[in-house]
């Protein structure tokens, strides 16, 4: 019984130590908000190859979520990456 204590325990132990590896890992990552692009609805609109309406339909459906800045769409590069890999492999882009 006392080694399975002592195995759990290392168990826990061990996945501690990887989540703050990925911790650290994700952050060094990420660019700061002024160094990291930010795209325009019409940006957007013209990179994927799509009309006005398949772009409303893309944020209605949840695949494209603007951050509304200023009355305008925009969008950080990272959070377009499932709307580029689907234009992708639609031979749009």
């Amino acid at each position: 019984m006392k080694s399975l204590v002592n195995l759990v325990l290392q168990v826990l132990k061990d996945t501690y130590l990887l989540v703050n590896e990925i911790k650290q890992h994700i952050g060094y990552r990420r660019l700061p908000l002024e160094k990291r692009r930010r795209w325009t609805k019409w940006e957007v609109i013209q990179e994927l190859g799509m009309s006005e309406s398949t772009y409303n339909r893309h944020i209605k459906s949840g695949l494209l979520r603007p951050m509304r800045l200023t009355g305008e769409d925009n969008y950080f590069e990272e959070d377009l990456q499932e709307a580029f890999e689907q234009s992708r492999l639609k031979g749009r882009i």
